[in-house]
């Protein structure tokens, strides 16, 4: 947090007690546009296309109290992810960024804008295609995945 008072700026972090018995410093930073690597899931494919297809994700910050991960999915053309995962110890918090979760039958159940909270232990998932997420997984590990799928898939249009 940056407090401002005439002719001045204070940075102010919160520090808190780690594992080790030793104060954590919170430190304010930011990630550029450019900054960081898109990691690839060991799930991708290579489609007919040549294209790669899966899950790609960014972490923007990784920490004990929090890992917080941009990351995108993409499918072939005809197909869909399925994947359901199980949250961390702390839950989830997903922001849709870009795309849709669908049910089986094509129809969006969440699309850009949403808000979910996954708490912990829950068994969750969707389908998508086309997708981007911001996640924050607040015990600092991500989710475990309990299945990976690549189905054939259409949804329907927006009514």
């Amino acid at each position: 947090m940056t407090l401002q008072t005439p002719g001045k700026s204070h940075v102010l972090q919160r520090v808190s007690e780690g594992e080790s018995g030793m104060p954590d410093a919170w430190k304010t930073f930011r990630v550029a546009p450019a900054e960081g690597d898109w990691e690839p899931a060991s799930y991708n494919i290579r489609g007919e296309d040549g294209r790669e297809y899966g899950r790609w994700r960014r972490v923007l910050r990784q920490h004990r109290h929090g890992l917080t991960v941009i990351s995108r999915y993409k499918a072939p053309p005809g197909k869909a992810w399925k994947i359901v995962g199980r949250a961390s110890t702390l839950g989830e918090e997903v922001y849709i960024m870009e795309g849709a979760y669908y049910d089986a039958q094509g129809n969006i159940l969440a699309g850009p804008g949403t808000f979910m909270f996954n708490a912990p232990g829950a068994v969750h998932g969707g389908i998508s295609c086309d997708l981007t997420l911001y996640i924050h997984c607040c015990s600092g590990e991500p989710d475990k995945i309990v299945s990976i799928d690549l189905i054939d898939f259409e949804p329907n249009p927006p009514p």
